[in-house]
């Protein structure tokens, strides 16, 4: 689990501070590190994922309320894990998944 409301709200004010620096040198060319960071973090994920299929990984993006802390889900997940992996696939946005479908395994 990874949180990234930092960078999220750091990529925000950046965008905002983005605009103002165009309209003073409209050649002006800045890279949003911390969007850069987070789709870096994100792509190395799905690398490994793809790298062993034999884990079945899923990654999901979850937006919560701000109350909602990282230790918050990770206290969830240690305590429901089923429960708080099905809410996670019906309300998280899915980048990828491998996950095993039990309706392919086939026993010979």
């Amino acid at each position: 689990m990874v949180d990234i409301t930092k960078d999220r709200d750091q990529s925000e004010t950046f965008e905002q501070d983005k605009l103002f620096d165009i309209i003073r040198n409209p050649d002006s060319v800045l890279r949003n590190e911390h969007l850069a960071k987070v789709n870096q973090m994100v792509n190395m994920m799905i690398v490994r994922a793809r790298a062993n299929p034999q884990r079945h990984y899923e990654i999901y993006s979850v937006t919560s309320d701000r109350t909602v802390t990282a230790e918050d889900l990770r206290d969830l997940f240690e305590s429901t894990p089923q429960e708080a992996a099905d809410m996670i696939r019906e309300r998280g946005t899915k980048l990828f998944s491998d996950r095993a479908n039990k309706k392919h395994i086939l026993i010979t």
